[in-house]
């Protein structure tokens, strides 16, 4: 099974942005691709390959990366460190201290997958196992991984859709980066289809032992809330998961969604503490502020 590739990854983001710039750093003769990206004069560095989909597994590791980061030049700083890394709160709030860094302390959900079909299946609500069973039984939908180009422009279009019901609509990712992301290795898609018709898809990231769930999106309404497309997807990524010997599947975190903890909960997934890092320069805090007064005002 072919594995995420961080730096293909950042090698996109830096091709299809203009102000965007790669380079790699080395600790202790581990290499690491850090992103500097330049919005409305400001430099942001991003340490992606210690984000939610790879695991760092020395607590003195941490640390120098830390501290070799907030050394670099920027205006916000953002490192962050998954699920099942050698990092316990009072550490990490240890380091924010220490490298006056602000620290944000969220949860993913975890399904296990390192057991048969039958014991994944078992930690599910009734719920969840009704909607399954509909699902398999109605043999409506198609539901099936792929890398062909269509099925990406599709998502985008399902992405579109959810940001505008979501309450701050702010789009987070542009057409260029999804149209292109089935280029970068260990990237794939799953979708659900409904004679030909995507109404639900999820991007997922398959590194080493586990899979990622990235960035799902559906159609939602009452003609196809009965179908339950984004239920036949994830369980078809944890089945898929089983079979193929992963450990876990990482369903993200669902930090302000209403009803998207519960979902996840549902699978019988279990919750893990994530930690993020963010150093931001006195000039860039008050300029976002003033930014954010002045809308208050306008709006």
């Amino acid at each position: 099974m072919e594995h995420f590739d961080p730096q293909k990854f950042i090698e996109l983001v830096a091709r299809l942005e203009n102000n965007a710039e790669l380079s790699i750093e080395t600790i202790e003769n581990d290499t690491f691709p850090l992103l500097k990206l330049k919005k409305n004069k400001f430099d942001y560095l991003f340490s992606l390959p210690f984000s939610l989909y790879t695991s760092v597994n020395s607590s003195n590791k941490i640390e120098q990366l830390v501290a070799f980061l907030v050394q670099k030049r920027s205006d916000s700083l953002i490192i962050n460190f998954p699920p099942f890394t050698e990092l316990t709160v009072c550490k990490a709030q240890e380091l924010a201290s220490k490298y006056k860094c602000h620290l944000s302390i969220n949860t993913c959900h975890i399904v296990n997958t390192d057991r048969s079909l039958e014991e994944v299946i078992s930690t599910f609500n009734s719920t969840r196992k009704k909607h399954i069973k509909r699902y398999q039984k109605a043999e409506q939908l198609k539901v099936f991984q792929t890398l062909e180009p269509y099925y990406f422009d599709e998502y985008y279009k399902l992405y579109l859709d959810s940001v505008n019901r979501w309450e701050n609509g702010n789009i987070g990712y542009s057409k260029e980066l999804i149209a292109n992301l089935h280029l970068v290795p260990g990237i794939r898609m799953w979708v659900a289809e409904l004679e030909g018709k995507v109404i639900s898809a999820m991007i997922c990231i398959y590194h080493q032992d586990h899979v990622f769930d990235w960035l799902a999106a559906s159609i939602i309404n009452d003609d196809l809330k009965k179908l339950y497309a984004p239920v036949a997807v994830q369980f078809e990524v944890i089945r898929h998961a089983v079979e193929h010997g992963l450990k876990y599947v990482n369903m993200g975190a669902s930090v302000n969604l209403l009803g998207v903890s519960d979902f996840k909960d549902s699978w019988g997934a279990s919750e893990h503490e994530t930690y993020t890092f963010n150093k931001t320069s006195t000039f860039f805090k008050v300029s976002k502020k003033i930014v954010t007064n002045i809308k208050k005002l306008l709006s």
